[in-house]
Protein backbone atom coordinates (compact mmCIF):
# COMPACT_ATOMS: atom_id res chain seq x y z
CA UNK A 1 0.00 0.00 0.00
CA UNK A 2 1.68 3.65 -0.98
CA UNK A 3 1.73 5.94 1.34
CA UNK A 4 -0.62 9.12 0.92
CA UNK A 5 0.76 12.70 0.85
CA UNK A 6 -0.28 15.26 3.76
CA UNK A 7 -3.35 16.99 2.06
CA UNK A 8 -4.32 19.19 4.84
CA UNK A 9 -1.21 20.64 6.93
CA UNK A 10 -3.38 22.94 8.39
CA UNK A 11 -5.34 19.95 10.47
CA UNK A 12 -2.35 18.42 11.37
CA UNK A 13 -0.24 21.16 12.69
CA UNK A 14 -3.63 21.93 14.82
CA UNK A 15 -3.84 18.29 16.17
CA UNK A 16 -0.21 18.54 17.03
CA UNK A 17 -0.76 21.87 18.70
CA UNK A 18 -3.55 19.87 20.89
CA UNK A 19 -1.60 17.22 21.68
CA UNK A 20 1.40 19.17 22.51
CA UNK A 21 -0.85 21.54 24.86
CA UNK A 22 -2.57 18.44 26.55
CA UNK A 23 1.11 17.25 27.19
CA UNK A 24 2.36 20.61 29.08
CA UNK A 25 -1.44 20.78 30.77
CA UNK A 26 -0.68 17.13 32.57
CA UNK A 27 3.16 18.06 33.22
CA UNK A 28 1.94 21.41 34.80
CA UNK A 29 -0.33 19.54 37.24
CA UNK A 30 2.48 17.25 37.61
CA UNK A 31 4.89 16.98 40.30
CA UNK A 32 7.84 16.50 37.73
CA UNK A 33 9.82 19.86 38.76
CA UNK A 34 8.30 19.10 42.26
CA UNK A 35 10.67 17.31 44.55
CA UNK A 36 8.72 15.81 47.00
CA UNK A 37 11.56 15.25 49.37
CA UNK A 38 13.53 18.41 49.78
CA UNK A 39 16.31 17.00 51.80
CA UNK A 40 19.34 18.94 50.33
CA UNK A 41 18.23 21.76 52.97
CA UNK A 42 19.72 20.95 56.36
CA UNK A 43 18.46 22.02 59.02
CA UNK A 44 21.74 22.97 60.60
CA UNK A 45 22.38 25.32 57.51
CA UNK A 46 22.23 28.71 59.05
CA UNK A 47 22.84 30.28 55.56
CA UNK A 48 19.19 29.47 55.32
CA UNK A 49 17.96 29.94 58.95
CA UNK A 50 19.95 33.22 58.66
CA UNK A 51 17.92 36.35 60.28
CA UNK A 52 18.50 38.12 56.74
CA UNK A 53 15.98 35.88 55.27
CA UNK A 54 12.36 36.11 54.31
CA UNK A 55 9.69 33.35 54.57
CA UNK A 56 9.49 33.35 51.08
CA UNK A 57 13.03 32.13 51.11
CA UNK A 58 12.63 29.82 53.83
CA UNK A 59 9.86 27.92 52.45
CA UNK A 60 10.51 28.19 48.37
CA UNK A 61 13.27 25.63 48.45
CA UNK A 62 10.51 23.28 49.65
CA UNK A 63 7.85 24.60 47.29
CA UNK A 64 5.31 25.44 49.75
CA UNK A 65 4.32 29.10 49.86
CA UNK A 66 4.80 31.54 53.08
CA UNK A 67 1.88 31.46 55.60
CA UNK A 68 -1.02 34.16 55.25
CA UNK A 69 -3.73 34.34 57.95
CA UNK A 70 -6.69 34.61 56.35
CA UNK A 71 -8.09 37.81 58.33
CA UNK A 72 -5.43 40.25 59.62
CA UNK A 73 -7.92 39.59 62.92
CA UNK A 74 -6.89 35.97 62.93
CA UNK A 75 -5.31 34.82 66.25
CA UNK A 76 -1.64 33.38 65.71
CA UNK A 77 -1.48 29.82 64.55
CA UNK A 78 -1.05 27.28 67.10
CA UNK A 79 0.86 23.98 67.21
CA UNK A 80 -0.57 20.99 69.16
CA UNK A 81 1.66 18.15 69.61
CA UNK A 82 -0.35 15.38 69.72
CA UNK A 83 1.62 12.09 71.66
CA UNK A 84 0.56 8.79 72.31
CA UNK A 85 2.13 7.39 75.48
CA UNK A 86 2.84 4.31 76.68
CA UNK A 87 5.78 4.03 78.90
CA UNK A 88 8.36 6.79 77.87
CA UNK A 89 8.36 8.87 80.79
CA UNK A 90 12.07 10.00 80.32
CA UNK A 91 11.13 10.18 76.43
CA UNK A 92 8.72 12.61 76.86
CA UNK A 93 10.24 14.84 79.41
CA UNK A 94 13.29 15.18 77.08
CA UNK A 95 11.01 16.02 74.52
CA UNK A 96 9.09 18.31 76.07
CA UNK A 97 12.28 20.47 77.19
CA UNK A 98 13.32 20.25 74.16
CA UNK A 99 10.52 21.26 71.92
CA UNK A 100 8.63 24.03 75.02
CA UNK A 101 9.64 27.29 72.81
CA UNK A 102 7.80 25.70 69.58
CA UNK A 103 4.91 24.22 70.82
CA UNK A 104 1.67 25.60 71.96
CA UNK A 105 -0.17 22.82 73.51
CA UNK A 106 1.19 19.13 74.83
CA UNK A 107 -2.04 16.83 73.74
CA UNK A 108 -0.41 13.86 75.60
CA UNK A 109 -3.46 10.26 75.09
CA UNK A 110 -2.73 7.56 77.63
CA UNK A 111 -4.93 3.85 77.27
CA UNK A 112 -5.37 1.69 79.91
CA UNK A 113 -4.73 -0.95 77.18
CA UNK A 114 -1.99 -1.83 74.82
CA UNK A 115 -2.02 -2.19 71.24
CA UNK A 116 -2.87 -6.02 71.77
CA UNK A 117 -5.91 -5.34 73.96
CA UNK A 118 -4.70 -6.33 77.70
CA UNK A 119 -4.80 -3.95 80.15
CA UNK A 120 -1.87 -1.60 81.27
CA UNK A 121 -1.17 0.71 83.77
CA UNK A 122 -1.62 4.74 83.50
CA UNK A 123 1.95 5.42 84.59
CA UNK A 124 1.44 8.87 82.74
CA UNK A 125 -1.59 10.18 84.45
CA UNK A 126 0.12 8.69 87.77
CA UNK A 127 3.36 10.60 86.81
CA UNK A 128 1.23 13.96 86.79
CA UNK A 129 -0.84 13.37 89.87
CA UNK A 130 1.79 13.06 91.73
CA UNK A 131 2.87 16.02 94.33
CA UNK A 132 5.73 17.46 93.57
CA UNK A 133 5.28 15.69 90.09
CA UNK A 134 8.46 15.69 87.32
CA UNK A 135 5.75 18.00 84.36
CA UNK A 136 5.00 20.67 87.06
CA UNK A 137 6.80 23.18 85.02
CA UNK A 138 4.65 21.65 81.71
CA UNK A 139 1.31 21.88 83.05
CA UNK A 140 0.31 25.13 81.65
CA UNK A 141 0.62 23.33 78.30
CA UNK A 142 -0.32 19.72 78.47
CA UNK A 143 -3.73 18.56 78.16
CA UNK A 144 -3.98 15.15 78.97
CA UNK A 145 -6.68 12.47 77.82
CA UNK A 146 -7.29 9.21 79.44
CA UNK A 147 -8.63 6.87 75.95
CA UNK A 148 -12.62 6.51 76.49
CA UNK A 149 -13.77 3.14 74.46
CA UNK A 150 -17.72 2.82 73.74
CA UNK A 151 -19.69 -0.43 75.07
CA UNK A 152 -20.00 -1.77 71.95
CA UNK A 153 -15.96 -1.76 70.94
CA UNK A 154 -15.14 -5.52 71.59
CA UNK A 155 -12.64 -5.99 69.27
CA UNK A 156 -10.63 -9.20 69.89
CA UNK A 157 -7.13 -9.49 71.74
CA UNK A 158 -4.66 -9.55 68.85
CA UNK A 159 -1.10 -10.49 68.45
CA UNK A 160 1.21 -7.92 65.94
CA UNK A 161 -0.04 -7.82 62.06
CA UNK A 162 2.50 -5.25 61.16
CA UNK A 163 6.35 -4.74 61.69
CA UNK A 164 7.17 -2.76 59.09
CA UNK A 165 5.56 0.60 60.16
CA UNK A 166 3.11 0.04 57.23
CA UNK A 167 0.34 0.02 59.15
CA UNK A 168 -2.09 -0.29 62.29
CA UNK A 169 -0.73 -3.21 64.61
CA UNK A 170 -4.52 -4.05 66.00
CA UNK A 171 -7.53 -2.15 65.32
CA UNK A 172 -6.91 -1.20 69.14
CA UNK A 173 -3.76 1.08 67.73
CA UNK A 174 -6.13 2.63 65.10
CA UNK A 175 -8.74 3.06 67.68
CA UNK A 176 -6.00 4.91 70.12
CA UNK A 177 -4.13 7.07 67.19
CA UNK A 178 -8.33 8.75 66.26
CA UNK A 179 -9.31 8.85 69.55
CA UNK A 180 -6.27 11.46 69.75
CA UNK A 181 -8.13 13.93 67.74
CA UNK A 182 -12.15 12.78 67.89
CA UNK A 183 -12.02 12.07 72.00
CA UNK A 184 -10.10 15.60 72.03
CA UNK A 185 -10.51 18.67 69.53
CA UNK A 186 -14.43 18.77 70.07
CA UNK A 187 -14.38 19.86 73.33
CA UNK A 188 -11.73 22.28 72.59
CA UNK A 189 -13.77 23.68 69.79
CA UNK A 190 -16.63 24.46 72.24
CA UNK A 191 -14.08 25.31 75.45
CA UNK A 192 -14.47 28.87 76.59
CA UNK A 193 -12.51 31.01 79.78
CA UNK A 194 -14.69 31.91 82.38
CA UNK A 195 -14.23 36.40 82.64
CA UNK A 196 -15.34 37.62 86.10
CA UNK A 197 -16.91 41.13 85.92
CA UNK A 198 -15.10 42.69 88.70
CA UNK A 199 -11.65 44.16 86.35
CA UNK A 200 -9.37 42.38 83.98
CA UNK A 201 -6.83 41.47 86.05
CA UNK A 202 -8.87 38.68 87.85
CA UNK A 203 -9.94 38.15 84.11
CA UNK A 204 -6.44 37.42 83.65
CA UNK A 205 -6.35 35.02 87.18
CA UNK A 206 -9.28 33.19 85.74
CA UNK A 207 -7.73 32.35 82.96
CA UNK A 208 -4.99 31.25 84.48
CA UNK A 209 -6.87 29.62 86.68
CA UNK A 210 -8.15 26.62 83.94
CA UNK A 211 -5.09 25.63 82.86
CA UNK A 212 -3.47 25.38 86.12
CA UNK A 213 -5.28 24.65 88.89
CA UNK A 214 -6.69 21.29 88.30
CA UNK A 215 -4.69 18.49 86.44
CA UNK A 216 -5.35 16.88 84.29
CA UNK A 217 -7.34 19.84 82.50
CA UNK A 218 -11.24 19.06 82.11
CA UNK A 219 -12.61 18.54 78.39
CA UNK A 220 -16.46 19.62 79.34
CA UNK A 221 -18.55 21.00 77.67
CA UNK A 222 -19.29 24.87 78.67
CA UNK A 223 -23.13 24.12 78.66
CA UNK A 224 -22.27 22.02 81.43
CA UNK A 225 -21.11 25.27 83.24
CA UNK A 226 -22.99 27.54 85.19
CA UNK A 227 -21.82 31.38 84.44
CA UNK A 228 -25.06 33.44 85.39
CA UNK A 229 -23.02 36.30 86.83
CA UNK A 230 -19.48 35.91 84.59
CA UNK A 231 -18.98 36.57 80.67
CA UNK A 232 -16.94 34.02 78.22
CA UNK A 233 -14.76 34.28 76.00
CA UNK A 234 -12.80 32.10 73.48
CA UNK A 235 -10.31 29.83 75.36
CA UNK A 236 -6.86 30.12 74.55
CA UNK A 237 -7.03 26.45 73.49
CA UNK A 238 -9.37 26.20 71.29
CA UNK A 239 -8.03 25.18 67.90
CA UNK A 240 -8.39 27.51 64.20
CA UNK A 241 -8.30 26.75 60.61
CA UNK A 242 -4.68 26.23 59.93
CA UNK A 243 -3.06 25.00 62.89
CA UNK A 244 -0.87 22.82 63.10
CA UNK A 245 -1.51 18.79 64.27
CA UNK A 246 1.52 17.20 64.57
CA UNK A 247 1.17 13.01 65.49
CA UNK A 248 3.60 10.85 66.68
CA UNK A 249 4.95 8.45 69.87
CA UNK A 250 6.70 9.46 72.74
CA UNK A 251 9.66 7.90 71.59
CA UNK A 252 9.39 10.58 67.95
CA UNK A 253 10.83 13.71 68.66
CA UNK A 254 10.39 16.57 65.96
CA UNK A 255 13.31 18.75 65.48
CA UNK A 256 12.39 22.42 66.78
CA UNK A 257 13.97 23.33 63.76
CA UNK A 258 11.41 21.33 61.85
CA UNK A 259 8.29 23.00 63.85
CA UNK A 260 9.46 26.35 63.57
CA UNK A 261 9.71 25.51 59.49
CA UNK A 262 6.02 24.24 59.89
CA UNK A 263 4.82 27.59 61.25
CA UNK A 264 5.87 29.52 58.93
CA UNK A 265 5.01 28.00 55.54
CA UNK A 266 1.13 26.27 53.81
CA UNK A 267 2.52 22.87 54.01
CA UNK A 268 0.71 19.73 52.16
CA UNK A 269 -1.94 18.04 54.23
CA UNK A 270 -0.10 15.24 54.93
CA UNK A 271 3.52 15.46 55.55
CA UNK A 272 5.98 12.96 57.06
CA UNK A 273 8.77 14.15 59.56
CA UNK A 274 11.12 11.44 58.97
CA UNK A 275 13.38 10.72 61.56
CA UNK A 276 17.00 9.19 61.82
CA UNK A 277 16.01 5.49 63.65
CA UNK A 278 18.34 5.38 67.25
CA UNK A 279 18.11 2.25 68.90
CA UNK A 280 18.57 1.64 73.00
CA UNK A 281 19.55 4.84 72.84
CA UNK A 282 21.42 7.88 70.94
CA UNK A 283 24.56 5.78 70.29
CA UNK A 284 22.69 3.30 67.89
CA UNK A 285 21.52 4.27 64.56
CA UNK A 286 19.90 1.37 62.77
CA UNK A 287 21.21 0.73 59.27
CA UNK A 288 19.45 -1.53 56.49
CA UNK A 289 21.93 -4.70 55.62
CA UNK A 290 22.70 -3.03 52.17
CA UNK A 291 24.09 0.04 53.44
CA UNK A 292 28.07 0.49 52.84
CA UNK A 293 30.16 1.69 55.42
CA UNK A 294 31.48 4.01 52.71
CA UNK A 295 28.06 5.16 52.68
CA UNK A 296 26.89 8.66 53.98
CA UNK A 297 24.11 9.08 56.05
CA UNK A 298 23.32 12.48 54.36
CA UNK A 299 20.30 14.37 52.85
CA UNK A 300 20.67 14.05 49.25
CA UNK A 301 20.60 10.50 49.08
CA UNK A 302 17.72 10.02 47.94
CA UNK A 303 17.86 12.34 44.42
CA UNK A 304 21.14 10.58 44.23
CA UNK A 305 19.46 7.26 43.58
CA UNK A 306 15.99 8.03 42.02
CA UNK A 307 12.83 5.81 42.66
CA UNK A 308 15.53 3.05 43.53
CA UNK A 309 17.12 5.15 46.00
CA UNK A 310 13.65 6.65 47.31
CA UNK A 311 12.55 2.83 48.50
CA UNK A 312 15.36 2.67 50.06
CA UNK A 313 15.54 5.21 52.08
CA UNK A 314 12.63 4.40 53.42
CA UNK A 315 14.63 1.70 55.00
CA UNK A 316 17.03 4.23 56.23
CA UNK A 317 14.92 5.92 57.87
CA UNK A 318 11.81 5.37 60.16
CA UNK A 319 8.68 6.91 58.37
CA UNK A 320 7.62 8.61 61.58
CA UNK A 321 5.54 11.53 62.95
CA UNK A 322 3.45 13.26 60.73
CA UNK A 323 2.42 16.72 60.38
CA UNK A 324 -1.29 17.92 59.44
CA UNK A 325 -3.38 20.85 59.19
CA UNK A 326 -6.45 21.90 61.16
CA UNK A 327 -9.64 21.77 59.13
CA UNK A 328 -12.50 21.13 61.79
CA UNK A 329 -14.41 17.96 61.20
CA UNK A 330 -12.66 17.81 57.39
CA UNK A 331 -9.45 17.37 59.28
CA UNK A 332 -7.39 14.32 58.18
CA UNK A 333 -8.41 10.97 60.50
CA UNK A 334 -5.03 10.13 62.52
CA UNK A 335 -4.76 6.45 61.66
CA UNK A 336 -4.83 7.96 58.29
CA UNK A 337 -2.54 10.24 58.72
CA UNK A 338 0.52 7.65 60.57
CA UNK A 339 -0.24 5.50 57.96
CA UNK A 340 -1.93 5.95 54.47
CA UNK A 341 -2.81 6.23 51.97
CA UNK A 342 0.67 4.93 50.54
CA UNK A 343 0.71 4.01 46.75
CA UNK A 344 3.06 1.46 46.15
CA UNK A 345 6.37 2.02 44.12
CA UNK A 346 7.87 -0.78 40.88
CA UNK A 347 6.23 -2.32 38.45
CA UNK A 348 6.40 -5.61 36.70
CA UNK A 349 7.11 -5.82 33.29
CA UNK A 350 8.09 -8.27 30.26
CA UNK A 351 11.78 -7.54 29.63
CA UNK A 352 14.48 -4.86 30.28
CA UNK A 353 12.66 -2.67 28.04
CA UNK A 354 9.01 -3.57 29.69
CA UNK A 355 10.54 -2.93 33.47
CA UNK A 356 12.03 0.33 32.74
CA UNK A 357 8.47 1.53 31.00
CA UNK A 358 6.86 0.68 34.30
CA UNK A 359 9.27 2.16 36.06
CA UNK A 360 8.60 5.31 34.33
CA UNK A 361 5.24 5.06 34.85
CA UNK A 362 4.59 4.26 38.39
CA UNK A 363 7.17 6.68 39.02
CA UNK A 364 4.82 9.31 37.40
CA UNK A 365 1.74 7.60 38.57
CA UNK A 366 2.98 7.60 42.79
CA UNK A 367 4.43 11.66 42.31
CA UNK A 368 1.30 12.66 41.09
CA UNK A 369 -0.90 10.84 43.14
CA UNK A 370 1.57 12.30 45.88
CA UNK A 371 0.95 15.68 44.66
CA UNK A 372 -2.64 15.13 44.65
CA UNK A 373 -3.54 13.74 48.06
CA UNK A 374 -1.19 16.55 49.15
CA UNK A 375 1.46 13.91 50.58
CA UNK A 376 4.91 14.89 50.99
CA UNK A 377 8.06 13.44 53.34
CA UNK A 378 10.33 15.76 54.91
CA UNK A 379 13.87 13.71 55.31
CA UNK A 380 15.56 14.06 58.68
CA UNK A 381 13.17 16.03 60.02
CA UNK A 382 13.10 14.31 63.36
CA UNK A 383 14.59 11.87 66.37
CA UNK A 384 13.47 8.28 66.76
CA UNK A 385 14.97 6.03 69.74
CA UNK A 386 12.71 3.16 69.80
CA UNK A 387 13.19 0.87 72.79
CA UNK A 388 15.24 3.56 74.75
CA UNK A 389 14.02 2.30 78.08
CA UNK A 390 15.99 2.90 81.26
CA UNK A 391 14.22 -0.53 83.32
CA UNK A 392 14.28 -4.05 81.39
CA UNK A 393 10.73 -4.43 82.69
CA UNK A 394 9.69 -1.79 79.84
CA UNK A 395 11.01 -4.52 77.96
CA UNK A 396 8.80 -6.86 77.90
CA UNK A 397 5.31 -4.22 78.49
CA UNK A 398 6.95 -3.66 74.74
CA UNK A 399 7.06 -6.96 74.29
CA UNK A 400 3.38 -7.58 75.46
CA UNK A 401 1.81 -4.39 73.55
CA UNK A 402 3.29 -4.75 69.95
CA UNK A 403 4.83 -8.71 69.86
CA UNK A 404 2.19 -10.01 71.62
CA UNK A 405 2.59 -13.05 74.67
CA UNK A 406 3.24 -15.97 71.94
CA UNK A 407 7.06 -13.74 71.16
CA UNK A 408 7.92 -13.34 74.13
CA UNK A 409 10.96 -16.10 73.78
CA UNK A 410 11.99 -13.17 70.70
CA UNK A 411 13.75 -11.13 73.83
CA UNK A 412 17.09 -12.90 73.09
CA UNK A 413 15.98 -16.12 75.31
CA UNK A 414 15.56 -19.64 74.11
CA UNK A 415 12.78 -20.24 77.09
CA UNK A 416 10.64 -18.27 79.29
CA UNK A 417 11.70 -20.39 82.24
CA UNK A 418 14.03 -18.72 83.43
CA UNK A 419 13.60 -14.75 83.59
CA UNK A 420 17.31 -14.12 85.41
CA UNK A 421 18.45 -15.74 82.17
CA UNK A 422 16.80 -13.48 79.96
CA UNK A 423 17.23 -10.17 81.63
CA UNK A 424 21.00 -11.29 81.17
CA UNK A 425 20.94 -11.56 77.74
CA UNK A 426 18.76 -8.63 76.79
CA UNK A 427 21.18 -6.77 78.52
CA UNK A 428 24.07 -8.25 76.44
CA UNK A 429 21.88 -7.44 73.28
CA UNK A 430 21.51 -3.97 74.31
CA UNK A 431 25.09 -3.48 75.07
CA UNK A 432 26.47 -4.78 71.79
CA UNK A 433 23.61 -3.04 69.46
CA UNK A 434 21.73 -6.40 68.65
CA UNK A 435 18.23 -6.65 67.45
CA UNK A 436 15.89 -8.38 69.80
CA UNK A 437 13.83 -8.68 67.46
CA UNK A 438 15.83 -9.70 64.89
CA UNK A 439 13.64 -12.62 63.14
CA UNK A 440 10.54 -10.90 62.93
CA UNK A 441 11.93 -7.84 61.10
CA UNK A 442 13.69 -10.03 59.01
CA UNK A 443 10.50 -11.81 58.27
CA UNK A 444 8.10 -8.77 58.04
CA UNK A 445 11.07 -7.20 56.07
CA UNK A 446 13.28 -9.49 54.46
CA UNK A 447 16.69 -7.70 55.52
CA UNK A 448 18.32 -7.87 58.67
CA UNK A 449 18.24 -4.68 61.13
CA UNK A 450 22.06 -3.77 60.97
CA UNK A 451 23.27 -0.90 63.75
CA UNK A 452 26.31 1.61 63.60
CA UNK A 453 27.57 2.54 66.95
CA UNK A 454 27.90 6.38 66.53
CA UNK A 455 30.24 7.69 69.15
CA UNK A 456 30.00 10.73 70.95
CA UNK A 457 27.07 11.57 68.93
CA UNK A 458 26.00 15.52 69.02
CA UNK A 459 23.54 15.01 66.63
CA UNK A 460 20.60 14.53 69.35
CA UNK A 461 17.91 16.65 71.38
CA UNK A 462 19.36 19.81 72.76
CA UNK A 463 18.36 18.72 76.12
CA UNK A 464 20.74 15.96 76.24
CA UNK A 465 23.72 18.05 75.92
CA UNK A 466 22.89 20.89 78.07
CA UNK A 467 23.89 21.08 82.04
CA UNK A 468 20.14 20.16 83.18
CA UNK A 469 20.10 16.93 80.45
CA UNK A 470 23.52 15.29 82.01
CA UNK A 471 22.19 16.19 85.98
CA UNK A 472 22.57 13.28 88.26
CA UNK A 473 22.98 10.78 85.14
CA UNK A 474 19.33 10.45 85.24
CA UNK A 475 19.38 9.96 81.17
CA UNK A 476 22.83 9.20 80.53
CA UNK A 477 21.47 5.94 79.28
CA UNK A 478 19.93 7.61 76.41
CA UNK A 479 23.56 8.58 74.88
CA UNK A 480 25.92 5.49 76.12
CA UNK A 481 24.86 1.61 77.09
CA UNK A 482 28.19 0.19 76.96
CA UNK A 483 28.31 0.21 80.62
CA UNK A 484 28.17 -3.82 82.41
CA UNK A 485 24.28 -3.08 83.58
CA UNK A 486 23.63 -1.68 80.04
CA UNK A 487 22.49 1.85 81.59
CA UNK A 488 19.19 -0.35 83.43
CA UNK A 489 17.75 0.68 86.77
CA UNK A 490 16.68 -2.65 87.95
CA UNK A 491 19.49 -4.12 86.77
CA UNK A 492 21.83 -5.38 89.06
CA UNK A 493 25.61 -7.29 87.76
CA UNK A 494 25.70 -10.60 88.98
CA UNK A 495 28.50 -11.04 91.36
CA UNK A 496 29.67 -14.23 89.39
CA UNK A 497 31.19 -13.23 86.23
CA UNK A 498 31.70 -9.33 86.58
CA UNK A 499 35.18 -10.95 84.89
CA UNK A 500 33.36 -12.65 82.25
CA UNK A 501 30.98 -9.78 81.64
CA UNK A 502 33.96 -7.14 81.50
CA UNK A 503 36.08 -9.52 78.77
CA UNK A 504 32.33 -10.22 76.92
CA UNK A 505 33.01 -5.67 76.82
CA UNK A 506 36.16 -6.12 75.27
CA UNK A 507 35.31 -9.06 72.56
CA UNK A 508 31.08 -7.77 71.82
CA UNK A 509 33.22 -4.85 70.14
CA UNK A 510 34.57 -6.98 67.53
CA UNK A 511 30.55 -7.99 66.66
CA UNK A 512 29.65 -4.33 66.40
CA UNK A 513 29.06 -3.69 62.25
CA UNK A 514 30.89 -0.33 62.48
CA UNK A 515 31.66 3.18 64.27
CA UNK A 516 31.57 6.46 63.55
CA UNK A 517 32.34 9.70 64.78
CA UNK A 518 29.48 11.68 66.17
Amino acid sequence: MLLQPVTNPGKCARSLAVLLSIWAFIYCLSPFNLRLDHDKTSYNDEAIWGSSLNRHDICRPYGWKPYQPRQPSDPPRKLYDLVLFTTELDLLQVRLNTTWDTVDYYVLVESAKTFTGRNKPLLLKRALEETPSRFDAFKEKIIYHQVEYPEEFHPPTASRTSGSGSGPVSPWEEFHLNAMFDQVFPSLEAETKTETPSSSSSSSSSTNSDLHSSYPPSLTHPSSRSSSQNTTSESPRRPHQNDILLLSLASEIPRPRTLGLLRECFFPERLTLSSKMHYYSFSFVRRPSWFSPTQRYEPGFWDQKGMEGKEKMREVEWSHPQATVYRGKKTVGMAGLRYGPRSGSGGSGKGCMGRMMMGMASDWVERWLAKWQGIQTLQNASWTCESCFPALSQFFVKNEEVYGPSHGHRLGADSLSNRDSEKERIVGYVREGKDLWSDIHEQETGEKWVFEEVVNNTDVPSFLLAPEGKEGGRYGYLMERGGRDGGFRDYEVPRVGVEDAAEGTRDGGEERVMKKQG
